[in-house]
């Protein structure tokens, strides 16, 4: 492979290896028991797995934005959910208090995060919709030594297990519509008088990575806790949230090969009439080769943007085509599994049909694909 170097190669060996002897025998269970992989997160903290772009002085490895898609990928083969969690906190939470934090901020929540030592979440969404921000109410006012914040956010992920919150609040009257200007971010513990925790919903798919609202009631937190520059946060959400989309590509890669590789042995194994499926349906093999054909595409795309983004640039057209072209990818392979598969494919236990469920998602969480279309054409206006 072309983006493959040495250093690559040996960090995705040590995440084949906890994914095969650690996430592999538990993720059918996790799934199944809508369980937070706490575990999990831990462990991969303690192999440099959670942190791996960040900064040495700051806890992390110093790695490259391929090496992090190298691991997103192989995660997400068997547990898409612990990949969805690791990245809401180091490439969402983590990566705007990498970019916005004062030392003093890093010191204090960016090394233990980026160790999976202590949990971030990213609190942004209310109900208008992707980048809506000019509509937000939820708001923050400077009182004394302490800023007081009153509203509420919804669909957060990493819900009541995160130790602090990125928070995204209004600290204007008014929001520009255009530049964004009149937003902050806050830095909000769990334990912040105030702030409380609304309940998990059940999802579709991402069972376990802890989803859901947040209310703020005369929250107040120190002075000194507003994260990079008042009401000027825009650049660092931009920035954040395409690698996040940019992970999407990485996210679905990881569920299509898998399902590509489960559809094949299947159908290889699968004997009716004296012959396998493999050899007597020609109409499955050429499905497993159109499958491979789009993993090889989707994977092209995903490493191509972050090469793009190792190189200073910020793949804002490329990021949003990785979280359209992966959801794409692993909604395909994983209704292709699944109808190879037959009646065991939506049978729970088999750990098949949570691929699809899983895929479906990236369509949806974090922005939907139309609105990644929508942003996609302006940006190249």
């Amino acid at each position: 492979m072309w983006f493959m170097t040495e250093e690559r190669e040996l960090m995705r060996n040590v995440t084949r290896e906890f994914v095969e002897k650690e996430v592999k025998p538990v993720a059918v269970e996790l799934d199944q028991k809508r369980e937070y992989p706490l575990q999990l997160f831990r462990r991969a903290g303690e192999l440099g797995l959670v942190g791996c772009v960040l900064p040495e002085e700051y806890g992390g490895l110093g790695s490259d934005w391929i090496t992090k898609m190298l691991i997103t990928e192989e995660l997400a083969k068997e547990a898409p959910t612990l990949a969805i969690v690791i990245g809401t906190h180091i490439a969402l939470a983590g990566g705007i208090l990498n970019m916005l934090g004062t030392p003093q901020q890093k010191q204090k929540y960016l090394i233990p995060a980026a160790k999976g030592e202590q949990i971030l979440a990213f609190a942004s969404t209310e109900g208008a919709g992707c980048f809506a921000h000019a509509d937000f109410q939820t708001s923050a006012k400077l009182v004394g030594d302490e800023w007081v914040i009153n509203g509420n956010k919804i669909f957060i992920t990493n819900i009541g297990y995160a130790d602090t919150y990125v928070l995204v609040a209004k600290t204007s009257e008014q929001v520009d519509p255009v530049t964004r200007k009149g937003l902050s971010m806050f830095l909000v513990e769990k334990d912040s008088p105030g702030f409380e925790i609304g309940k998990v919903e059940r999802k579709y798919g991402w069972h376990g990575s802890s989803t859901g609202s947040l209310y703020f009631k005369n929250c107040r937190i120190p002075k000194e806790n507003l994260l990079g520059p008042l009401d000027e946060s825009l650049a660092a959400m931009v920035i954040s949230a395409t690698d996040e989309f940019m992970a999407c590509g990485a996210l679905g890669l990881g569920i299509a090969e898998t399902c590509y590789e489960k559809a094949k042995a299947y159908t290889k194994e699968r004997v009716q009439l004296g012959n396998t499926l493999y050899n007597s349906h020609q109409v499955l093999r050429h499905k497993l080769v159109r499958m491979q054909v789009e993993i090889e595409s989707l994977r092209n795309l995903t490493m191509a943007a972050a090469q793009q983004r190792d190189s200073g640039q910020f793949p804002l057209v490329m990021g949003r085509m990785c979280k359209i072209k992966g959801y794409e990818v692993a909604m395909y392979c994983a209704n292709e599994c699944v109808q190879m598969f037959g009646g065991l494919g939506v049978i729970e236990d088999t750990g098949v049909e949570r691929h699809l469920r899983d895929a479906r998602l990236i369509g949806i969480a974090g922005g939907a694909i139309e609105a990644m279309m929508d942003q996609i054409d302006k940006l190249q206006a």
